[in-house]
């Protein structure tokens, strides 16, 4: 059996020979194949999870007896990190097959992790450190030599001297056993192209020399990665013969979609994203065991494509939580009770499990949370992270094409469960960044292949290594700085001379780097004929940088722009056509741009345009003004699908605030008129306190104090302002939120105000309650474009009698009303004028204008409304008409959704 061995085989080789008894194997699996061999294979599982939190137990014990130990800082800061990374060192010494038995000469750190190694051996601490990679692979160069192997021929990829020194041992034991082991060694014939003298730069030649563009080197280059993979996709396309190897460095799905849609076979790339859906649950689910709860993740949550809540039940959550970002106020409890209502009448005639739904909302939203300042049992962690796991491999069981993503969901959920429950009896009780931590540590990408691999796909490699013989022709796909960080040494320099005293060989930067270097040149060296660069300048969005060799090249070369064809502008495209190449065209699209609005739709079928039998204030005023959106909206019913989002900071504070408003008066009615200010202001906080859970949990969410305490200031001065002209000015509370019936004419009309008084006289008042928008507000009644309050006023009264109107701005506690005749401390827009005159005013030219658009509507004519369209509309109009009616608009529509459909958008 041949094997072929490489430090980046683990994943494609190129070429692959499929034979039988070859096999191509990276450290991982070979280390696994002869483990098979030596029935050692029970150790191969992946559980570097569970090691962590062994190794962090170790420490804990270690550090109590040594709490001047050089790594307790940091690992009171970050255990798991410190864990992990001390877990990393010490396996570097058992690969280096150190027996941490220390001596008076060894180094203080090397003592204390050999103090640690022989805690975390020892069954007192529970029990010993699960073996990892180092332990399996010591194991394995011990048992090699005990056991007998089936003779293999092994074939390695890099050079006997740039291996790590715990593999040159593995090589020189299998050979000793009689094992064939050959280094493979690739010549670099010289060429006198472009491309072999830049080979003999890399290789140790110096100087500069000027290209001779006979295309054996090409730079390909974009932008976008994407504009490069569709020129590089129709370049194979139209060349059948033309079968590059490609490099493909990193795990993006960019160029094989390119392919696809080209109509190439497809290379099968795994995709690999810590962002998948699927995956984001492991993050997600914590957030149901704190509270207050965070409102963004559950609305992440419940918008998952997949996840363990039934889809209309989790779309009246989504919906409700980006009004009232919290749970459980009382519309989240009507419209939960009408859903399982509507569910059990459909379960009668459809088969739907409502018991298991019901479950399901349960476990997530009614059960218990903890403040988010404390702990929380582990009991209640792993009960989630178990039902999670159970769920996802239901899940993929019942659909077998299901993406492997809900299995590997399964599993990093178990693995949450396992490393929960290897904890110590000292640590029932989790904190919010303890267990992100634990999180953080299992979760980890799936790789999911979303287009299998299909036949003549070109042959590719993802590793600059993992080129195994000389190729004909390269195509590098983003050649970009994608390597490692440089590297630092994780040893002192009196710890490297004590190990190297005893005969103990340890990896160091330098080793590191000449690897890294030796892998970095080994596609160009390895390609014979044509080396193809695709180097963009932005991928995913994001500006990146090229790769190491780039500046290699530009040094080498004098003229390198002339080797470089920049596809979006479509130069040196000629160095393609002399390889016999068929070029892809650049096809310039039109720009086709939009019409200009007319100043009117002319309707033929005018007898689908009918009156309303009812209208609100927000149809009637679109109607008044812009009633292109009225037609569209109330008429054809063209609605914009909502984007379920958590409201805006200002929304929900206005929200919220009408809603203390709407309790204090609904509750509390008059008895708030006298009340002073503390008494107040003590209502206020336990009121607001109740529903910020209930419907603003953003505000309760860290960082978010000064907001919430800034939100609460001005709510409670606004409370007292407005009890305070309330009572200062007689009047009494008659209803809050009330709702509002009449006629416009011929059609219903329905509103509901915010807060209605009454005096003793028996007059009215009516204050529409707004967050913020003082000026705006002023200006409305300024120019007697407060039509819903003077609407409110008509409906409110019989007769030829008006209630007094005003708006109350919270934010700053201000009353504004057109004069002060109701509130002598309101904002006065005209203090002399009759309020009852204006409001007639309004309401007459109202009717005037709702009559002279159903006029325009019966003939088929849609008024379109913009800054473009303005002069012609109002050439049409009358001196007449223009007194009686309202004062139209000149600005666009705010707002709009109609503007494609009117050709406003430029």
């Amino acid at each position: 059996m041949t094997i072929y061995f490489g430090l980046e085989l683990d994943n494609l080789v190129v070429p692959e020979r499929r034979e039988s008894g070859v096999f191509y194997f990276g450290p991982k699996r070979l280390i696994g194949y002869l483990e098979l061999h030596l029935g050692l294979s029970g150790h191969s599982q992946n559980n570097d999870f569970l090691r962590i939190e062994q190794f962090r137990q170790a420490l804990i014990k270690h550090s109590g007896f040594h709490p001047e130990a050089f790594y307790v800082r940091s690992f009171e800061a970050d255990p798991l990190a410190t864990a992990t990374a001390l877990l990393n060192r010490r396996d570097e010494l058992v690969l280096s097959n150190w027996n941490f038995v220390p001596d008076e000469n060894t180094p203080v750190r090397l003592k204390t992790i050999a103090q640690i190694e022989n805690i975390a051996q020892t069954h007192d601490n529970g029990r010993s450190l699960s073996m990892g990679y180092s332990d399996r692979f010591v194991e394995l160069e011990r048992t090699i030599q005990e056991r007998d192997l089936p003779v293999f021929e092994f074939i390695i990829r890099e050079p006997l001297e740039i291996l790590p020194f715990h593999f040159q041992r593995l090589f020189h034991h299998l050979t000793e056993l009689g094992h064939s082991v050959e280094y493979i060694q690739n010549e670099c014939v010289e060429q006198k192209n472009d491309l072999g003298v830049f080979q003999q730069m890399l290789l140790g030649q110096k100087g500069s020399v000027k290209a001779k563009l006979d295309s054996s080197i090409l730079i390909l280059k974009s932008k976008r990665s994407t504009a490069l993979a569709t020129f590089l996709a129709q370049l194979i396309q139209k060349n059948p013969d033309y079968r590059p190897v490609a490099l493909i460095p990193e795990k993006n799905r960019t160029l094989d979609n390119a392919f696809v849609q080209e109509g190439l076979p497809s290379l099968g790339i795994l995709s690999e994203s810590l962002a998948r859906p699927s995956l984001q649950i492991l993050k997600l689910i914590t957030a149901f065991l704190w509270k207050p709860i965070d409102p963004f993740k559950v609305m992440e949550f419940v918008s998952l494509t997949v996840k363990p809540l039934r889809d209309g039940l989790a779309y009246i959550i989504a919906s409700e939580m980006a009004q009232t970002p919290g749970v459980h106020s009382d519309r989240w409890r009507f419209r939960i009770k009408t859903y399982f209502d509507d569910l059990e009448e459909r379960a009668k005639e459809e088969e739907i499990d409502v018991a298991e739904t019901r479950k399901q909302y349960n476990f997530w939203f009614n059960r218990t949370r903890y403040t988010i300042t404390q702990s929380v049992p582990i009991e209640d962690v792993i009960e989630i992270f178990a039902y999670l796991a159970d769920w996802a491999k239901a899940t993929f069981d019942n659909d077998k094409n299901d993406p492997s993503s809900m299995l590997v969901l399964s599993e990093q959920a178990k693995r949450v469960v396992e490393l929960l429950e290897s904890l110590p009896d000292s640590e029932k009780r989790l904190t919010n960044l303890q267990l992100e931590r634990i999180v953080r540590t299992i979760y980890e990408p799936s790789p999911i292949t979303f287009k299998e691999r299909q036949v003549n796909h070109l042959a590719y490699a993802h590793h600059n290594s993992a080129i195994l013989e000389p190729i004909d022709k390269l195509v590098w796909w983003n050649f970009l700085d994608n390597e490692p960080p440089y590297f630092f040494s994780k040893w002192y320099k009196k710890e490297y001379s004590y190990l190297n005293n005893i005969g103990i060989q340890m990896e160091t930067p330098q080793r590191e780097n000449e690897r890294l270097l030796w892998q970095r040149i080994q596609p160009i060296v390895n390609t014979k004929e044509q080396l193809i660069i695709c180097l963009p300048e932005m991928v995913d969005g994001k500006g990146v940088h090229p790769h190491p060799l780039f500046g290699n090249l530009d040094a080498f070369f004098e003229n390198l722009e002339d080797l470089i064809i920049d596809i979006d502008k479509s130069k040196n495209l000629d160095l393609l056509f002399r390889l016999g190449l068929d070029v892809p065209d650049k096809i310039v699209l039109t720009q086709r741009n939009f019409g200009q609005p007319q100043p009117f739709i002319k309707i033929d079928q005018i007898d689908q345009l009918t009156k309303r039998e009812q209208e609100s204030y927000s149809s009637l005023d679109t109607l008044l003004y812009y009633p292109y959106k009225w037609v569209f909206q109330y008429q054809i019913g063209l609605r914009k699908s909502s984007i379920l989002s958590i409201v805006k900071d200002y929304t929900l504070m206005g929200n919220l605030a009408h809603r203390v408003f709407e309790k204090l008066f609904r509750d509390k009615g008059n008895e708030a008129l006298t009340w002073d200010k503390p008494a107040i202001i003590d209502w206020v906080d336990r009121a607001t306190n109740q529903l910020l859970e209930k419907e603003a949990a953003v505000l309760l969410m860290y960082g978010r104090e000064p907001d919430r305490v800034a939100f609460m200031n001005k709510l409670k001065f606004a409370a007292c302002n407005l009890i305070g002209m309330i009572r200062n000015n007689g009047w009494k509370i008659k209803g809050t939120e009330q709702k509002l019936e009449g006629k416009f004419l011929e059609a219903e009309i329905k509103g509901v105000a915010d807060l209605v008084l009454e005096n003793d006289e028996g007059e009215l008042a009516v204050i529409d309650l707004k967050w913020r928008g003082t000026s705006r507000r002023f200006n409305l009644i300024k120019s007697n474009e407060d039509l819903q309050l003077v609407l409110y006023s008509k409906l409110l009264t019989t007769n030829d009698e008006w209630a007094h109107t005003a708006f109350f701005i919270m934010e700053e506690g201000k009353m504004i009303a057109r004069n002060n005749l109701a509130f002598k401390e309101a904002m006065a827009v005209a203090p002399d004028a009759d309020h009852k005159a204006v409001h007639k005013d309004i309401y007459n030219k109202m009717i005037a204008t709702y009559q002279w658009r159903m006029e325009q509507i019966k003939e088929g004519k849609i008024e379109i409304r913009t800054e473009q369209t303005l002069e012609e509309i109002e050439d049409t109009m009358t001196a007449s008409e223009l007194m009686v009616l309202l004062e139209m608009k000149s600005k666009n529509a705010p707002f709009d959704d109609y503007k494609t459909l009117i050709n406003l958008l430029q």
